[in-house]
């Protein structure tokens, strides 16, 4: 009921929620469609179009000019022999050779260069770079660009404040060490291209990144202290307004238009505006304006992290705050700190759940300490780009207060990284969690003058725990797409996690940006085991990169299984996986035939090597599982070929013969159902060895396993030619599903030990 009379109140703001509904629906309904664009080669094109950005990166130590360019079919402005070649797009991303002319912006260029395409992620918690490009309508990038013509007309405006950004970026560098130079550079000019990995990846870690991004909090230091000088000035209140305004909007233009930097900007123009207007000023509906005013030039912000993090952020402040603090009285500048941080963390906890699939525990109170030195912080940036341009010897002592604060920032977020319980792993909610908690934040805001304190704070903490509730599905088996190579993903109904290999010779720093992710995604925090089944870096150069940085990404191994080979056969890999896990205090266990995992209803057995087996090769020796989880089965093979897999044939012939595929046995299997088989032996899926190798997975020994499923992990369009004709062929005559990783992206399996469901990551 308060809610209905809120709205009456709000007729602005419930009209702008009502238009984010309406195009938050249709853009579910209609997504924007997917290009594939693997079929327009890589060779050399030609493109037209106007340059509407600029900015200097860093590649290889070397500084490259990449121009954003809006593509044009054709234009009488520039004189051009023959049409464009490029793919078709909206706006291409341009990386310029060292030695090329620098086109201004809004000038119309023709360039030639290497196209390369965004890649859609393929597995779970994967960063999908064409979905994150597509948002702001870039299509695809040039590479070795070179500047075949260009105009002379071009916009003077966007040229001079990119001209004085870049001016303002080397007064920072000039005056500041290179890592203080560059987080100044971030937080002041939104150039985040320079900023230093290993600390904005410490920042994230801990809650902390919102304080680089252009956001409310610059826009209402810089834009409330100029208005307010100007106020004490003795300027008017109307031209004091207008010039902030002005100011702002300038300062916007020059940063690059980040999402939280226009969401700050509108709202601050409009509290500008209702001092012209003689109104009062009211943040919810201001929020409201922006949220539409943005959506309106581009409806896929609202996938868009940086988006939905602002708006957030304000929205828990402005909504959620007085719902929880109504009718206590907060006294003194920390309290009411507190209080609103708690607020912004409450809305802000799904955020950080569905984009990172962690939450920093420490945030609220590292935010506490944080934030009350950005006002000094970024005052003591603005004096040395202010002295650094008219009395450059008088920056040193500005600079000293810059890099003091910035390294309180920095020992507390390393601080905070020690501390035990400092991330919450609890995975992407579900749709229906997500649901249920703005059902409760609605209740919570609609009823606030009806319910008690402790009521309120019990619902907000409801709405939480619902987020991190992790009900079990019964069994969950995942191929991972890792490209040329092998990762296996396992968790049964207790919530015992697994790990089958993990690494790829095509994918560079596949654990950093598959692994580690689709983990995240899961909500893992601790791994019971991760078995490697050879030393082949395509099945553990991964692995290696989690047990680095497994501890600071929150995840935790138990136990590391290798298999139990003679000594003289461990490689120099095999005996750097030992080295690794000792290092980090896992638990080396070894593994041969007969040997088990045992879990719940989920087991793992061990039929190859047997007990220090000497192979000429890694492949032979490699870790061979049967794992069952009632009648659902599944043989995981790793590489075995060879002598490996003539021997382990040999030994289960020997151990269960007579096991031949049924003649009742239906060519389709649903995908809904699995069969078991009345004989022994029969499995439910089967692991295709080396990648789909025609050296592997003979037919004797499918006669014996029978897969009903085979899934093949390999890359695409791989050197190897995997996975073979004759091995497709093979599977084919033995009435076996094939999935391959390449095509379907991730492929999992889950199942309660009868009936089984199959999804393929790509067919989302």
């Amino acid at each position: 009921m308060s809610m209905i009379i809120s709205m009456r109140k709000r007729p602005l703001g419930f009209l702008c929620l009502a238009v984010t509904i309406i195009l938050f629906v249709l853009v579910h309904i209609k997504p924007a469609p997917y290009t594939d664009y693997s079929s327009f080669g890589k060779e050399t094109v030609t493109v037209t179009g106007r340059v509407y950005k600029k900015e200097i990166t860093r590649q290889k130590a070397k500084d490259t000019l990449v121009l954003y360019l809006e593509l044009l079919s054709s234009d009488k402005d520039i004189v051009t022999q023959g049409a464009d070649t490029g793919p078709p797009g909206k706006r291409v991303i341009c990386y310029l050779r060292a030695e090329e002319r620098e086109p201004e912006t809004g000038s119309i260029v023709r360039l030639s260069g290497k196209p390369a395409y965004f890649e859609r992620a393929s597995n779970p918690g994967q960063f999908d770079a064409y979905s994150y490009y597509q948002i702001s309508g870039i299509s695809y990038r040039l590479n070795q660009a070179k500047v075949l013509a260009k105009t002379t007309k071009y916009d003077r405006f966007m040229e001079s404040t990119y001209r004085l950004r870049r001016f303002l970026s080397t007064v920072l560098m000039e005056n500041l060490p290179q890592k203080e130079a560059s987080v100044m550079q971030t937080m002041l000019l939104g150039e985040r291209e320079g900023l230093d990995k290993e600390l904005k990846a410490l920042y994230q870690r801990n809650g902390i990144s919102h304080i680089l991004a252009i956001s409310g909090m610059h826009i209402s230091l810089l834009g409330m202290g100029l208005y307010r000088l100007l106020r004490k000035c003795g300027i008017s209140m109307n031209i004091s307004a207008a010039i902030s305004m002005a100011l702002m909007i300038l300062y916007c233009t020059m940063t690059g238009f980040s999402p939280s930097a226009v969401r700050a900007v509108l709202m601050f123009c409009l509290r500008m505006a209702s001092i012209f207007a003689k109104r009062t000023y009211d943040m919810l509906t201001a929020l409201g304006a922006a949220a539409v005013l943005i959506l309106l030039w581009e409806p896929l912000y609202l996938y868009h992290s940086g988006f939905i993090f602002s708006f957030g952020c304000v929205l828990g402040i402005g909504l959620i705050l007085p719902c929880l603090t109504e009718g206590v009285k907060i006294k003194g500048r920390i309290a009411k700190s507190i209080a609103g941080a708690l607020a912004a963390a409450v809305i802000t906890f799904p955020i950080y759940l569905w984009f990172y699939y962690q939450f920093p525990v420490y945030s609220v109170i590292l935010n506490l300490l944080i934030i009350p030195l950005m006002s000094i912080l970024m005052g003591a940036g603005l004096l040395t780009l202010m002295s650094g341009v008219l009395f450059p010897f008088g920056a040193g002592s500005f600079a000293f207060i810059i890099k003091c604060i910035l390294a309180f920032y920095e020992g507390a977020c390393r601080l905070c990284d020690n501390l035990p319980g400092r991330l919450l792993t609890a995975g992407r909610p579900g749709k229906w969690q997500i649901i249920l908690y703005l059902l409760a934040m609605m209740f919570l805001t609609g009823y606030r003058k009806k319910l008690c304190l402790r009521v309120k704070w019990g619902i907000a903490a409801f709405a939480v725990v619902i987020l991190i509730l992790n009900p079990g599905t019964g069994l969950v088996l995942t191929f991972l797409d890792v490209g040329q190579g092998d990762c296996i993903y396992v968790e049964n109904e207790r919530g015992g996690c697994y790990l089958i290999d993990g690494g790829s010779s095509s994918v560079n720093s596949v654990g950093t940006y598959r692994i580690i992710p689709f983990l995240k995604f899961r909500g893992v925090s601790c791994l019971e085991a991760v078995v490697v089944t050879h030393s082949d870096e395509d099945h553990c150069n991964g692995i290696k990169e989690l047990i680095e940085e497994g501890i600071v990404q929150g995840i935790r191994i138990k136990y590391l299984v290798l298999p139990d080979i003679a000594q003289s056969k461990k490689d120099e890999s095999y005996r750097e996986l030992e080295q690794m896990a000792a290092a980090a205090k896992i638990t080396v266990t070894y593994m041969s035939r007969g040997q088990e995992i045992s879990d719940g209803k989920l087991k793992f057995i061990c039929l190859h090597p047997p007990f220090g087996y000497q192979s000429g090769e890694a492949n032979e020796y490699s870790l061979v599982l049967r794992m069952t989880y009632g009648n659902f089965t599944a043989m995981l093979t790793g590489d075995v070929e060879g002598e490996g897999e003539r021997e382990l044939t040999g030994f289960l012939q020997k151990e269960k013969p007579g096991n031949n595929l049924p003649d009742s046995l239906p060519a389709e299997v649903p995908q809904t159902a699995v069969w078991t088989g009345e004989k022994k032996g029969g499995l439910t899926v089967l692991k295709a060895a080396h990648h789909g190798s025609g050296n592997s997975t003979k037919d004797n020994f499918l006669d014996y396993t029978m897969p009903v499923y085979t899934v093949i992990s390999c890359g695409k369009d791989n050197p190897y030619g995997h996975p073979h004709k004759e091995l497709l062929e093979r599977l084919g005559q033995h009435r076996t599903k094939v999935l391959i990783t390449c095509d379907a992206g991730a492929v999992t399996f889950t199942t309660n030990g009868q009936k089984v469901r199959i999804t393929k990551f790509l067919d989302e």
